[in-house]
């Protein structure tokens, strides 16, 4: 016996749409959210256990500066007289064009937005996979190029192009040496289902494999302060 009805259900009020159920409820199936933390909470162990201890910066965006959480840089715009620049002209020039006047600015570091990254620095726990390194020939010399593939617990969310710094001495929790810097280049999430659940509940998001790319020595992100 089928238990869909083929009739629609008559308007509730004059002027409303019909409403018809086509996906009676057979199975009742509710998520286990204890078995969605347990997973998270297996995984940050084994990062933990297995990997290191690390600093992740997030780069502001251009829908949080539409939220009005950051403002656009306008210390590296240009201006008719750059020893003395006039504000009015620069933020003007900034308003127009939306984007770095100049790559090494110590405002922005090249990000666009004032600061260039979030005020949060996240202490977290990552697992690096052992990969060769390359040489790459730069226009400043040779560089040795490593892309990791790295494995992130599941929050906060790493997107493309955050920073990751690798500290090679702590001081309890502070970082007292830092090592090579990277941006993420990919990201990817590894999630499990228990139930019916909506589009936008991240909870079943249980860690982020992501893609690292080293940076050159003169980078304008080794300025980024991580402390």
């Amino acid at each position: 016996m089928s238990g869909i009805n083929p009739n629609p259900e008559p308007p509730v009020s004059e002027g409303a749409l019909s409403y018809q159920n086509e996906s009676p409820l057979l199975v009742v199936k509710q998520r286990d959210i204890f078995a969605e933390i347990n997973q998270q909470r297996f995984h940050n162990e084994a990062l933990q256990w297995f990997g290191e201890e690390c600093i992740v910066r997030q780069l502001w965006r251009a829908e949080d500066a539409a939220l009005g959480l950051v403002g656009y840089c306008q210390q590296c715009q240009d201006s008719p007289n750059p020893s003395s620049p006039s504000s009015s002209v620069q933020s003007r020039v900034s308003s127009v064009y939306r984007q770095t006047g100049n790559s090494y600015c110590q405002t922005c570091y090249g990000t666009t937005f004032s600061g260039g990254f979030k005020t949060t620095c996240y202490h977290l726990y990552m697992l690096a996979a052992d990969t060769p390194q390359v040489r790459a020939n730069l226009s400043t010399g040779q560089f040795w190029r490593d892309n990791p593939t790295v494995q992130f617990g599941w929050y906060p969310e790493i997107r493309v192009s955050d920073l990751v710094v690798r500290v090679t001495q702590w001081n309890g929790d502070t970082p007292v040496a830092t090592g090579d810097r990277f941006v993420v280049t990919t990201t990817n999430v590894s999630t499990v289902r228990t139930g019916p659940g909506i589009s936008y509940d991240t909870t079943k998001i249980i860690n982020q494999f992501t893609t690292l790319e080293n940076l050159p020595p003169s980078h304008p992100y080794y300025n980024v302060p991580v402390v």
